[in-house]
């Protein structure tokens, strides 16, 4: 990210978002599980949403609780709430079996994209690239 070249950032700023360029990547777990508890009360697409502006629009560091509580407000969920079931460790056994078995298909990278339980694409990829993946699995081109 700290890259002037840096592909994704070019891509980025042709689509008309904003990165931002960070010196450390922080521990993303605690975040992990706070999408957990919004989607165990129906709120995780608001709080995926908060959670991804945080991070790459305003650089945010998701291990932070202010962070994770603000993003909390924001998607209309309780922050004390959040906080204590992270505190006390009630999601994080669902955010390590969801790693674990992602590390058993061979997914290391973020993001990474399954079409039809058959095929993946790891990673930030081009338009391109998706409109291949989809080709591979039998969908015609739109014209």
């Amino acid at each position: 990210m700290k890259d002037p070249n840096d592909p994704l950032k070019q891509r980025a700023e042709r689509e008309g978002l904003k990165m931002v360029r960070r010196d450390l990547v922080p521990s993303t777990r605690r975040a992990h599980e706070a999408a957990e508890y919004a989607r165990s009360k129906g709120k995780l697409e608001p709080m995926h949403a908060e959670l991804l502006k945080a991070y790459w629009t305003e650089g945010l560091d998701l291990y932070s609780f202010h962070v994770l509580r603000e993003a909390a407000v924001k998607a209309g969920l309780d922050p004390d709430q959040m906080q204590r079931e992270i505190e006390q460790g009630t999601f994080k056994p669902i955010v390590e079996e969801g790693i674990r078995e992602a590390h058993e298909i061979g997914i290391h990278a973020v993001p990474t994209f399954i079409f039809d339980d058959r095929l993946a694409v790891q990673g930030a990829q081009e338009l391109p690239v998706f409109r291949l993946a989809m080709q591979q699995l039998g969908a015609r081109p739109l014209k």
